[in-house]
């Protein structure tokens, strides 16, 4: 027997092991914080976008968990049972202080789209909720505690 043909069976072994190793699945790691909600992460967002227009604040948030969400308007907490399996939504009815503030009209705008909002979906870092009439647009982050709007944030104060 040559020696090409003693080394063909364990070649064609190895290269064979390798090929299925390369189909194996593989699941990115979860980021500290947040976990796979059915594609949709979990975590805080800032919401930058409603009615197809960009929000000149950054203070309402939102936060996903497994069977809730939560977060702050510009002038009130709220939170609301999730009783569908994300990325669906069907929310319970949204619990919020009542405190009273000179955007108390994007909030209840924004409850209002909230409330009717039947699914999630995220890509390229970016949550969108859909409603019936239009969708919420979020991004990762966290509420924006100064007055600066989203220009002078780009401005630099300029």
């Amino acid at each position: 027997m040559s020696r090409l043909a003693r080394l063909g069976l364990p070649v064609a072994v190895a290269t064979a092991a390798l090929a299925l190793a390369a189909c194996e699945p593989t699941t990115p790691p979860a980021s500290a914080g947040e976990e796979d909600r059915g594609f949709i992460p979990g975590g805080d967002y800032v919401l930058v976008g409603m009615d197809g227009e960009a929000v000149p604040l950054r203070d309402v948030t939102l936060r996903v968990e497994e069977k809730r969400i939560s977060g702050k308007g510009p002038c009130n907490g709220y939170s609301a049972q999730n009783q569908a399996e994300l990325p669906a939504l069907a929310l319970a009815p949204i619990v919020s202080t009542k405190a009273a503030c000179k955007n108390l009209q994007l909030e209840n705008r924004f409850m209002s789209v909230l409330q009717s909002a039947t699914e999630m979906e995220y890509y390229g870092g970016v949550l969108k909720v859909k409603s019936p009439s239009t969708w919420l647009i979020f991004e990762r982050g966290v509420r924006a505690d100064s007055a600066v709007n989203a220009l002078d944030a780009v401005r630099g104060g300029q």
